[in-house]
């Protein structure tokens, strides 16, 4: 669920607004994301979809364990998705959320510093064929010139420098040896 969404826009779901489809998809709401619409908040609805292969990969079975947790019980209607485990009555900060991801996610993947997880996730996914636009459709980037230019981590695998720097002279080049004796006229 991280993987497109900023931690504000996490903090910012209803628990109320979570639904499993007829179809087993999960369907929430964030309210009043950082984008607005006519300088209005918006609320921006997502679906997501189960893991096609692995149970225990998937987002939707993991909120199922949430929604069905017997110490979650006496949440309040109008709580938030994500909560303390502690007290369950007060909703979890987007610095707690961000510093969770930073600490047990990012970590994993890269000691670079100003990483998120919305930048590991997009990269990877256009890694593995999802199209440009879809991925700047999940970000809610204005273009994909924000994605490329501010998120993208992969922008360096796509060139070739091996071949490009280290390639074979052409025929018209010289190369010469710097303890060969050789005049410059």
């Amino acid at each position: 669920m991280a993987a497109f969404l900023r931690s504000s826009d996490l903090t910012r779901i209803p628990f109320d607004s979570c639904t499993i489809s007829d179809s087993g998809c999960l369907t929430f709401q964030v309210v009043a994301p950082k984008e607005t619409s006519g300088k209005r908040r918006i609320i921006k609805p997502f679906m997501i979809r189960p893991h096609a292969i692995d149970p225990e990969l998937c987002p939707v079975q993991c909120f199922k364990a949430i929604r069905d947790h017997p110490g979650l019980a006496m949440r309040p209607s109008n709580s938030q998705l994500f909560v303390h485990s502690n007290n369950i009555f007060q909703p979890l900060s987007s610095s707690t959320m961000s510093t969770w991801l930073r600490r047990d996610f990012i970590a994993l993947c890269t000691k670079e510093s100003g990483i998120t997880i919305r930048s590991l996730a997009s990269s990877r996914a256009l890694d593995l064929g999802v199209s440009m636009d879809n991925i700047v459709a999940l970000g809610n980037w204005v273009s994909s010139d924000t994605f490329v230019n501010h998120y993208q981590r992969n922008q360096m695998a796509q060139i070739d420098f091996t071949s490009v720097v280290l390639s074979a002279p052409s025929s018209d080049e010289m190369f010469f040896d710097a303890d060969d004796e050789f005049s410059l006229d």
